[in-house]
């Protein structure tokens, strides 16, 4: 493999990298708040009575769910909201998304060398080696 090569694989690997973080960020916020939220829903039951009145009894608790949650975001602090902690994501994740592709493609080629070429074998290891540079690189 020469070097354009690897240098278009690292490209593609950030590029990916970097759109992966972008899609996922909104979710990432949405669970973290879930994750880090004390607020319970209480679903009630309202009984009347002609005799004593009314009376209401709590009959459940509901965490709220992820829609809930995107829409109170959404209402309250705006989509930018959203997007929170993109930045240090994205230094972390392009970087590493780039080094795997290129790691992995160059361990695929030289796996095909020694082994039945793109064979289950080739692609394994090549997946565990360039997860193992992904670790120990950045």
């Amino acid at each position: 493999m020469n070097q354009s090569d690897t240098l278009v694989h690292l490209f593609a690997g950030g590029c990916g990298g970097t759109v992966g973080a972008i899609l996922t960020c909104p979710l990432e916020v949405v669970k973290t708040r879930l994750q880090s939220s004390s607020v319970t829903l209480y679903i009630s039951e309202v009984q009347l009575n002609t005799m004593t009145g009314a009376s209401v009894n709590r009959v459940a608790r509901v965490s709220p769910g992820p829609l809930h949650c995107l829409k109170m975001i959404l209402e309250k602090e705006g989509s930018r909201s959203l997007f929170r902690g993109l930045g240090p994501n994205l230094v972390g994740v392009a970087p590493s998304r780039a080094i795997y592709f290129a790691a992995y493609s160059n361990c695929k080629e030289k796996m095909n060398n020694v082994f039945d070429p793109d064979s289950t074998q080739v692609h394994m290891i090549s997946a565990a080696m360039a997860g193992i540079y992904c670790t120990f690189l950045p």
